[in-house]
């Protein structure tokens, strides 16, 4: 066996590198061991063999131990194409990891399975309510319509509901946007019902207590009146016996107005004193009419109606057509869907057709969408 170590008698420069010496005695050996089919890398040795040598492919190879198996050969890098060159100058060539290395792939360059969508599983979610189609872009407008509804007023304002024909749902619009403004509003707003002989708004409602115009004017100062669980307050419509005048009208705004930063009046087709009156004091309209041919003669009344008692308020009016059926909806959103944020169309609702008053618990979501929208007009218009 030779000694690797230098002799005393020889220089520093007559000494080989004993690290040279060391490796290529290394390489002689894994070349021995390749030549017989015994993997040198199983032992712990370079693959590394010396020139000549050759390597058998790992399918040949022999494990000096078979309850260990050597880690299988890393592929070997494509070659480059013609014309190509291997590596950038200055950039390092990246070299394979040895055996004793576990080559793990990344989480993120793994393949991740793509899940694919059942067109039909989707229309029926949709159908059922339980998946909304662009429900982002739903979501994105409701948030403005919201922030709409919350601008803060200068002034107080006065808004009337007015219908060309009575069963249209004009008291349930006037309804759904009083409840909208008090639940997403810090300020309060009142809806006072002027048409004669109506019945108990308040008590239609679910108010705990009710309380006529009439009954009010017998103040004579500001008065706080009857409020629901949402925080609108509520006049009820005037008897028969005692209709509410313009003067009347004029002086019950005056006892409200202080305290509310909305008051909705509730005109309807009345065409009395005080309906006159409340359409005259009001800075914004809000026309509600049907579908249909018979619905756009309503409307084209209403807006005569409003042109002649208060024209400045027709400069700007909130158009609001209710629909009882799907089709009536359906030809509606074709005839006038893109008219613009003048006209709001309200689709069939189950919830009011046995003639129930309007919740925004039990209501459909497109149609508190509706009502917001149009109480986002609302509070929008320059006061």
């Amino acid at each position: 066996m030779s000694d690797d170590r230098p002799g005393p008698d020889e220089t520093p420069a007559e000494q080989p590198d004993l690290a040279v010496r060391r490796r290529q005695r290394a390489q002689g050996a894994a070349a021995d061991l390749a030549r017989m089919g015994i993997d040198p890398r199983s032992l712990g040795l370079s693959g590394d063999a010396a020139p000549g040598a050759t390597e058998e492919p790992p399918s040949s190879v022999v494990p000096l131990r078979p309850d260990i198996v050597p880690p299988p050969y890393p592929p070997a890098p494509p070659e480059p194409a013609a014309g190509v060159p291997g590596g950038l100058p200055g950039q390092a060539v990246a070299s394979a990891p040895s055996p004793e290395e576990t080559v793990t792939v990344p989480p993120a360059e793994r393949a991740v399975p793509v899940a694919r969508t059942d067109p039909g599983r989707l229309l029926r979610s949709v159908a059922r309510g339980i998946a909304t189609p662009d429900a982002a872009a739903s979501i994105q407008d409701e948030r403005a319509l919201v922030e709409a509804v919350r601008r803060r007023q200068s002034d107080r304002r006065v808004v009337a509901f007015v219908a060309g024909k009575g069963g249209v749902g004009c008291t349930t619009v006037a309804v759904g946007v009083g409840q909208t403004m008090a639940a997403l509003r810090e300020d309060h707003s009142v809806l006072v019902d002027v048409q004669t002989g109506a019945l108990s708004l308040g008590r239609l409602l679910g108010g705990e207590q009710n309380a006529s115009g009439t009954a009010l004017l017998a103040h004579h100062e500001a008065v706080d009146p009857p409020r629901l669980r949402s925080g609108l307050g509520v006049v009820d419509a005037p008897d028969w016996e005692e209709p509410l005048g313009r003067r009347e009208v004029g002086r019950l705004l005056e006892l409200l107005g202080s305290a509310h930063a909305f008051t909705l009046f509730d005109v309807g087709d009345d065409a009395g004193d005080g309906a006159h009156s409340a359409l005259a004091r009001a800075d914004q309209v809000v026309a509600v009419t049907g579908p249909g041919s018979i619905g756009a003669e309503a409307l084209a009344r209403v807006h005569e109606r409003i042109g002649f008692v208060n024209p400045v308020a027709a400069r700007a009016v909130v158009n609001v057509v209710v629909c009882p059926h799907d089709d009536a909806y359906r030809q509606t959103q074709r005839e006038i869907g893109g008219a613009g944020p003048s006209f709001v169309v309200v689709p069939p609702e189950r919830a009011l057709r046995a003639g129930t008053p309007f919740d925004p618990a039990v209501v459909g979501a497109a149609t508190r969408q509706a009502i917001l929208r149009v109480a986002a007009s609302m509070a929008m218009a320059p006061s």
